[in-house]
């Protein structure tokens, strides 16, 4: 063969050859470029960076000879991910370590441990890499920082080539490492708006007020959980709808007014309804509230968004309104001491505000409840308030006053039922009366002081749009409790002021019953000192006038003593069996020279034999001497006086009649008052006596009374336990 020939040849193999690396570039440039593609692919989906890179890193290492890749991350807590071919050594994996380790620090001034211990190592899994050597002197690794837009280094990718690494797959890996430092940037800025927006949207949820975003065409953009919680609107329901839906339709054209004038201005934020009383929002129901408001405006991108913080005030103006309510009942309770005044005006309050019924319910000393009003605010139902205000309850009967004063507890009835009418009325003619009032909602509470009841404040609504709550309850305990402190100061005042007359009649018996004899007194013994004090007969008479003075003395003085003794609870009583004939046997015997001297005839009726008495037996001998002794005052002389006895179903019925003048009507219901007597004209005492007889009587678990006819005479009478029944 020719030279010629042999160069031709020599030709031909050598483009055959170039052709082929040619090819050869091509398909793994081809390759590389559809795993970049994946990469991207998978850089889009970025979820962690413990699965991510990873992956990516695998995808690498089909396009590239990888012996070791190690990714190093300092943004956030340091992370280092590392890979090891299989079929490497471990001594080669610490080799690239301290590499990257020397070559980082180089670039970024920080401490970073890429110890095994400290680092967190993903060993990929098995590739179909050809391993082989890289020749002395060639550079094994190739480091290259993550960094945007010229920005801070904030990680670094080491790679470990099996063989010198060629320029095609230095650039494939530039531009990983170009969309890896992206992808995590961006990864980065996602997580911290999504923190921030977790805070913000937590912060939101949390809040008690309504926050609201509307766009300058009035839409709802932004809506929170407080917004839910006072509107009733979820947020699917209200994104998007203008914000009128929670505005009254009243104030449509002056919020919008307000809108623009806010557009316009220069102010960033301020308090909504400043020129207005108040402002009102609108509820899902279409129920209205008030409320308070503050609006901000900000510019973004050119539009504007206008957030509005809104609160629901309908709690503070309840609480507000109570405040000013019972400001007013103190006020008005405070005016006058006059029980039945007071009484009125806590009707008149009631009826003002919330109830267009009420009723008042009062316990007497004997603890009775006595029904002292009933009103309604409806002129049509007045007689049936005038109806059951005079219905004659049976107080052992169920009823609401007795209910609530019994348990000493307010009650609250938010429906009234037909049940619970029945089980309150007494009657079919009071449950007519009772379902005749229309009662929607009733409620009532004690009316107390210090632990002592004194009677029931009722109230009722006959509106079915207002049914008693918790919150109104609470306040018609407060009024409840002034009423309570009105009566009381009352009661006190009445107490007071019967003291003072009590002590005016007091200053007044000593006055006149202590100085008649004591000028007695004072007159006989300047008798005796005229006479120079001489002994004689004539001297016993003003001597026996001194002794009947200082007697009636004594015995005005002991009367005082007794009663305040027992007005004071400190009257002693030592209770005994003792047969009644042999009493009245006494008090005849003891009463028989003031009889005779007065003409008069006492006797005993025939008292029963083996009546026996559980009593103190002075103090009872004590009420009959004052009964017969008061007896003998109003008895003509020729007159009859009879003491008697007799058994009466567990107890023993004393009686002291006399033929006297009698005692009018009109004074019975005076006769044991203390000081009282029928003749003030003409003084037969102090006026103690029969208040005595009452409480001698009372603190024997007794009971006392009279009968009269005017000219006819007087029969008192009294009951005792006997001892069987004590």
């Amino acid at each position: 063969m020719s030279a010629e020939g042999v160069d031709s040849a020599a030709l031909t193999r050598n483009d055959v050859a170039q052709r082929d690396v040619l090819i050869a570039e091509m398909t793994r440039s081809k390759l590389q470029l559809q795993h970049l593609y994946d990469i991207g692919r998978i850089l889009l989906r970025f979820q962690t960076i413990d699965e991510t890179v990873p992956a990516v890193l695998a995808l690498v290492a089909r396009s590239v000879p990888l012996r070791s890749a190690i990714f190093v991350l300092t943004r956030g807590p340091p992370l280092t991910l590392e890979f090891q071919a299989a079929g490497g050594h471990q001594h080669e994996l610490s080799e690239a370590r301290a590499h990257a380790k020397q070559t980082f620090e180089c670039l970024v001034p920080v401490d970073v441990d890429l110890g095994a211990g400290a680092s967190s190592t993903f060993v990929l899994p098995s590739l179909p890499l050809t391993l082989a050597r890289p020749a002395a002197g060639e550079p094994k690794f190739v480091l290259l920082p993550l960094i945007v837009d010229r920005g801070a280094i904030f990680g670094a990718l080491q790679v470990e080539c099996a063989a010198a690494p060629e320029e095609l797959d230095l650039t494939f890996v530039c531009a990983v490492v170009d969309q890896l430092s992206t992808a995590v940037e961006r990864d980065a800025v996602d997580r911290s708006l999504r923190a921030s927006e977790a805070k913000l949207a937590g912060i939101m949820s949390m809040a008690a007020d309504a926050v609201i975003t509307v766009d300058e065409q009035m839409q709802i953009v932004l809506y929170n959980d407080g917004a839910e919680r006072i509107f009733g609107w979820t947020l699917s329901e209200v994104l998007g709808k203008p914000v009128d839906i929670l505005l009254p339709t009243r104030f449509g054209d002056a919020h919008r007014m307000h809108m623009k004038g806010f557009h316009v201005s220069t102010d960033s934020a301020r308090k909504m309804g400043a020129r207005l009383p108040e402002i009102f929002g609108k509820r899902k129901s279409g129920a209205e509230f008030p409320a308070q408001a503050a609006i901000s405006k900000f510019n973004i991108g050119g539009a504007y968004l206008y957030t509005v913080i809104l609160r629901d005030i309908t709690e503070q103006k309840r609480i507000e309104s109570e405040k000013a309510f019972l400001a007013e009942v103190s006020r008005v309770l405070g005016q006058t001491l006059d029980s039945e005044l007071t009484l009125g005006n806590v009707v008149r309050l009631a009826m003002r505000d919330w109830a267009d019924f009420c009723v008042v319910d009062f316990q007497d000393e004997r603890g009775e409840l006595r029904r002292l009003e009933v009103v309604t605010s409806d002129p049509e139902k007045t007689g049936i308030a005038v109806a059951l205000k005079e219905y004659a309850l049976d107080r052992s009967r169920p009823h609401l006053s007795s209910s609530i004063v019994r348990e000493k507890k307010a009650l609250c009835v938010s429906h009234v039922s037909s049940a619970f009418l029945r089980s309150m009325a007494q009657g079919e003619e009071h449950l007519r009366l009772l379902e005749s009032m229309g009662l929607q909602s009733i409620m009532g509470v004690p009316l107390s002081v210090g632990g002592q009841v004194l009677g029931a404040l009722i109230v009722g609504s006959c509106l079915s749009g207002r049914r008693y709550q918790a919150a109104d309850l609470e306040l018609l305990s407060e009024v409840g409790q002034r009423a309570a402190l009105a009566l009381e100061s009352a009661r006190l005042y009445r107490v007071a002021q019967r003291a003072i007359k009590v002590r005016d009649d007091v200053l007044g018996v000593v006055a006149h019953d202590l100085r008649n004899p004591l000028n007695s007194i004072m007159l006989q013994t300047a008798l005796f000192r005229r006479r120079g004090g001489e002994p004689d007969r004539r001297a016993r008479k003003p001597g026996e006038v001194i002794e009947r003075a200082a007697k009636r003395m004594s015995r005005l003085i002991q009367d005082l003593l007794e009663v305040t003794s027992m007005e004071a609870g400190h009257l002693t009583i030592e209770r005994a069996s003792f047969p009644a004939r042999q009493l009245i046997s006494d008090l005849l015997e003891s009463q028989q020279p003031m009889a005779t001297a007065n003409m008069l005839e006492l006797r005993m009726d025939e008292a029963a034999l083996g009546l026996q008495v559980w009593a103190d037996r002075e103090r009872l001998l004590q009420v009959l001497e004052n009964l017969v002794g008061n007896a003998a005052k109003f008895t003509a002389r020729g007159g009859k006086i009879v003491v008697g006895a007799r058994a009466q179903s567990g107890s023993v019925l004393f009686w002291v009649t006399d033929t006297g003048a009698g005692i009018a009507a009109a004074d019975l219901p005076f006769l044991f008052d203390r000081f009282w007597q029928v003749r003030k004209a003409e003084r037969r005492g102090a006026g103690l006596g029969l208040a005595i007889v009452k409480g001698l009587v009372e603190s024997h678990a007794g009971r006392v009374w009279v009968e009269s006819v005017l000219g006819a005479g007087t029969t008192f009478f009294f009951s005792l336990p006997t001892p069987a029944s004590a």
